[in-house]
C-alpha cells in the first residue's frame, strides 16, 4: 500500500552521524562497499527504502546508487554537487570559479548520469549568533543559467540556502527543492506555495542537538534553541498553507544516524503540533515529488504494482 512508502528526502551517504573525518576516511581510496551496503540494508529493514542524498567527492553516492539497486531500494544523488569555489562544499563535490568552469564541470557531471543537480547556495549557520549565516554563493544570474542547465538535461535542482534573500532567489531561480531555509519569513513560504517548490526543512540536525543537549556545542545550545523554535513555528505555518514538506533527516551530519534520523525528522515535524497523519502523507507524497519517482519506481521496488496502488 502507499502508507509502505518511507522516503528521506535528505541523506548523506559519505557520513556517518558521528565522526565526520573517520567517516570519510573509510572511503578515501575507494568507497567502502561493505559499509554501504550495511547502512542500506539499516534503512532497509526500517522500511525505509528511497533516500536522496546530497553528493560528495568521494564517489560514496555514485556507488551506493548500484548498490541500492540490488538491494531492491532506490537512491537518487546528484553524485556530487557544484559549488562556489573557495566556499562551503568542498566535501559535497567539486568547485567551479564561474559559468565556464561550469559549463565543464556540469558537461564531466551530465557523464556519470546524475539523478539531479546539487547547488550549494549558501555556507552554513554561525551559532554565535541568531540569523548568522556564511554569505551567498552565485548571483542570481549564475543560479538560474545553472538551474536552467540543468532543467535543459531534465533534471530537477535541490538548492542548499539559509536566510529568506537566499531562499528567495533560488525559489525565483527554478529550484524544485529548497534544503534547510533556515530564517525564513512568510513571503518565502507563500512563494514555495506559488512555484510548486518542494521545502525539506531538515529539522533534525539542529532539534537533536536541543533534545540530547550536546555537549560539543553547550557554548552555542540557547541560540540553536532560538533557531530551531523559529524553524519549527516556520515548518507549522507551511503545512498550515500547504506548501509541499518533505523529510529529509540530513542523516550522516552531526547527531543525526542512518535509519534512525528519518524517524527523529518525523518526530521534529511532528513537535510543530501537525497531526503524525498528515506528516506522513506529505512525506510520502512530497519526496516522491522531490526524488522524481514515478509509479513505475515504485513498482519495481515493491514487485507487485498493486501493493502501491495509485501514487500522487
Amino acid at each position: 500500500m502507499q502508507e509502505n512508502i518511507l522516503i528521506d528526502a535528505h541523506i548523506h551517504l559519505a557520513l556517518d552521524g558521528i565522526d565526520f573525518k573517520q567517516a570519510r576516511l573509510k572511503h578515501k581510496d575507494t568507497p567502502d562497499l561493505n559499509i554501504l551496503r550495511a547502512v542500506l540494508r539499516k534503512y532497509k529493514s526500517l522500511g525505509i527504502r528511497f533516500l536522496r542524498d546530497g553528493g560528495d567527492n568521494l564517489n560514496v553516492s555514485l556507488y551506493a546508487r548500484e548498490l541500492a539497486m540490488e538491494e531492491g531500494m532506490i537512491l537518487r544523488t546528484p553524485v556530487y554537487a557544484l559549488y562556489k569555489k573557495g566556499r562551503y562544499g568542498s566535501f559535497l563535490g567539486r568547485p567551479i570559479a564561474d559559468m565556464a568552469e561550469f559549463k565543464d564541470e556540469f558537461a564531466r557531471l551530465l557523464s556519470f548520469k546524475p539523478d539531479h543537480l546539487k547547488i550549494p547556495f549558501t555556507g552554513i549557520m554561525d551559532f554565535s549568533q541568531f540569523g548568522k549565516v556564511d554569505a551567498i554563493n552565485f548571483t542570481f544570474d549564475e543560479l538560474y543559467y545553472m538551474i536552467q542547465s540543468a532543467k535543459d538535461k531534465n533534471l530537477n535542482v535541490m538548492v542548499h540556502a539559509y536566510t529568506a534573500v537566499a531562499v528567495r532567489m533560488a525559489i525565483l531561480a527554478g529550484a524544485d527543492t529548497i534544503e534547510h531555509g533556515y530564517f525564513l519569513t512568510d513571503d518565502e513560504l507563500y512563494l514555495m506555495l506559488e512555484n510548486d517548490t518542494v521545502w525539506v526543512p531538515t529539522l533534525a540536525p539542529l532539534g537533536n542537538l536541543v533534545k540530547q543537549n550536546d555537549l560539543r556545542f553547550k557554548n552555542e545550545i540557547q541560540i540553536i534553541e532560538q533557531i530551531y523554535a523559529a524553524h519549527t513555528q516556520k515548518v507549522a505555518k507551511a503545512f498550515e498553507l500547504g506548501v509541499r514538506v518533505a523529510a529529509g533527516s540530513d542523516a550522516g551530519s552531526h547527531a543525526v544516524c542512518h535509519g534512525k534520523g528519518f524517524f527523529d525528522e518525523l518526530d521534529h515535524l511532528a513537535s510543530t503540533g501537525i497531526k503524525k497523519e498528515t506528516i506522513l502523507s506529505a512525506a510520502r507524497v512530497n519526496g516522491m515529488k522531490a526524488l522524481n519517482l514515478e509509479q513505475h519506481d515504485i513498482a519495481i521496488v515493491f514487485n507487485n504494482t498493486d501493493e502501491v496502488g495509485g501514487a500522487s
